[in-house]
């Protein structure tokens, strides 16, 4: 799609991060987790100082799975109209789909939006 915007996060974490400070829409993600466990991608539509990783509710929680020890686990998707987010796009990685604890390494993810 013409015109989208991208971010890379090369070491995906529990911190709130800002993939887009206003509001927008998202139009896919890629994101791969070396680790031999489960990962999530939680989603907020809040801007990151509204975000507490762990108590606040995400808007959606993607299950990026393990590696194998050859192979990271990876999840990818796109989405032709894109999913709206009315305040802003912001992102943590964690061990849980709604908790707070920081995957042993971090998650590598790349974000297609406007």
């Amino acid at each position: 799609m013409a015109g989208l915007r991208t971010l890379f996060d090369s070491d995906g974490d529990n911190s709130a991060q800002a993939c887009k400070t206003s509001n927008g829409r998202l139009y896919g993600v890629e994101v791969s987790n070396p680790n031999s466990a489960d990962a999530y991608l939680q989603l907020f539509d809040l801007a990151t100082g509204s975000v507490t990783v762990g108590s606040t509710t995400p808007k959606l929680s993607l299950l990026i799975p393990r590696g194998d020890g050859t192979a990271d686990g990876a999840y990818n998707d796109y989405w032709v109209d894109g999913i709206e987010f009315n305040a802003a796009i912001t992102y943590a990685c964690t061990t849980t789909a709604t908790g707070g604890s920081d995957p042993s390494t971090g998650l590598v993810a790349n974000f297609f939006f406007r």
